[in-house]
């Protein structure tokens, strides 16, 4: 009679822990009701719109560092270009000439008119040269006067004074050639210059010569090569519309393969030739997802239960005793969390536990776990291992790692006294505590070989007794209400 009960108990812990079981597949639902920012779009065309601002965003980026580049490039190489040309404009110079010019009479000197011809021609045959001029030296290392400007629209002076404070590089024009580090500004506009020393006979530096490249000369250049980068960005962004385009269709094709594969799984025919046509293409294909998760959610979850019974049952078979005990307990202890409303998370957990709470019991022997008699103290410290056994079990299993933790220490006792951590009040889990009041409370009012069942009004007046010591008080006064509409006791 007791046997037929017990399995009668056994199905009915079953089937709640299904129900529990289908409220908990919730958890794994994806939540896609905040997706699709761009409500009215289909995918395709939010595909394309994404694919193609990457692209954008990628040229855009290397168009703007490949134009620094070409700016940087193009000044140093008109830097190089400066120089050269005055360091061979200052070898066909007669420094020996340049020596002697002191008045500005000179100036119709033949030679010098010559050398003011070939400035010209300088000038004439490279157009961004805007002026060639010779300066000296004056009484100070800053101070420089013009010998000759070749300059068409405002030429310098003759002994017309410069200072070489704005432009410092002028200085080191006397000893070698050199450029400015970067434009100048003076009277005759922002320019970019370079310098050679113009050198007599003997080898003596006499002069410099200057020539400058006028600022637009230079961004005209720089402008010039711009334009061909932008020219060649737009090509490769309407390119990249079109690779855009292509992708686009790629991926939408790829997801139409999913879906028809989630739906040949699901065994949902109706659905395996509906190809997406739809703005909310992939709120559809989550859904099928959804749809596949739960239908495996499911299965795992109901092979875990199998699992787990054939686990309860494997030991039930092996302790004659204690048949249908795990059960029993697993219905008390939900009982109690019923009447703390507890959130439907937890009662799974704490009633997987509470029906895992003896697994431990496979490990101990059969000469001790069926005892008839009253256990000696070594074959209790061997039936004391069952909790540390147990959670060796289940610790190979990462998804039952709190499950585990509340079987090891559901025989600690509140005042400390328990085992095996001999952990005390709420250092020890919720869980534990309430499968320790159901468990003993189950197997007090349980017949044993040695000792008839106590009734439950005599186990429930145990439970007041040993509450705030070996239990948790709150946990015993939920229970004996419980008590007091229920009757365990069979």
């Amino acid at each position: 009679m007791r046997a037929d009960l017990a399995s009668c108990s056994h199905s009915k812990g079953v089937k709640s822990m299904r129900r529990i079981l289908k409220r908990k597949i919730n958890y794994y639902r994806f939540d896609n009701s905040n997706w699709n920012p761009l409500a009215h779009a289909s995918l395709y065309s939010k595909l394309v719109i994404i694919l193609f601002l990457v692209f954008t965003v990628t040229i855009v980026a290397l168009t703007y560092q490949l134009e620094k580049n070409i700016e940087d490039s193009h000044i140093e190489m008109v830097k190089d270009e400066l120089k050269s040309i005055a360091a061979i404009s200052a070898v066909s110079i007669d420094g020996d000439f340049v020596d002697d010019l002191r008045e500005p009479e000179q100036q119709k000197n033949e030679q010098y008119i010559a050398i003011m011809g070939f400035f010209k021609q300088i000038m004439e045959a490279n157009k961004n040269i805007n002026d060639i001029y010779i300066m000296r030296k004056g009484a100070t290392n800053k101070e420089l006067f013009f010998l000759i400007d070749a300059d068409p629209e405002e030429p310098a002076e003759f002994g017309e004074r410069y200072d070489a404070g704005i432009a410092p590089e002028m200085l080191t024009g006397f000893y070698q050639p050199a450029v400015d580090n970067d434009f100048t500004a003076d009277k005759w506009g922002r320019t970019l210059s370079g310098y050679a020393p113009v050198k007599n006979v003997r080898g003596e530096t006499v002069a410099i010569i200057g020539i400058d490249y006028g600022v637009g000369s230079i961004q005209d250049g720089i402008g010039q090569r711009q334009k061909q980068i932008l020219l060649y960005s737009l090509v490769s962004m309407v390119i990249m519309l079109f690779i855009s385009l292509i992708l686009a269709k790629s991926i939408i094709t790829r997801l139409n393969r999913v879906k028809r594969a989630v739906d040949i799984i699901l065994e949902d025919e109706r659905h395996t030739t509906q190809f997406y046509k739809e703005k909310d293409e992939v709120n559809l294909l989550a859904s099928r997802v959804n749809k596949l998760i739960q239908k495996f959610t499911v299965e795992k979850e109901q092979i875990l239960i199998s699992i787990i019974m054939t686990l309860v049952n494997t030991l039930e078979v092996r302790d004659q005793y204690t048949h249908g005990h795990s059960t029993e307990v697993a219905l008390m202890v939900t009982d109690i969390m019923d009447k703390l409303n507890m959130d439907t998370e937890e009662k799974f957990t704490i009633n997987f536990a509470a029906l895992l709470h003896d697994i431990g019991k496979i490990g101990i022997t059969d000469t001790v776990l069926n005892k008839t008699g009253k256990l000696t103290d070594a074959e209790f410290d061997i039936i004391k291992q069952h909790p540390v056994i147990g959670a060796k079990i289940l610790e190979g299993i990462p998804s039952l790692n709190q499950i585990q933790q509340i079987v090891k220490h559901h025989h600690e006792r509140y005042d400390g006294r328990g085992y095996p951590a001999g952990l005390a009040g709420q250092d020890i889990s919720f869980g534990s505590r309430i499968i320790a009041v159901a468990d003993s409370f189950q197997a007090m009012i349980s017949d044993r070989p040695y000792r008839k069942g106590m009734s439950q009004a005599v186990a429930m007046e145990e439970l007041e007794r040993n509450k705030g010591t070996q239990f948790d008080p709150e946990i015993v006064d939920v229970f004996l209400d419980i008590c007091r509409v229920k009757e365990y006791k069979v």
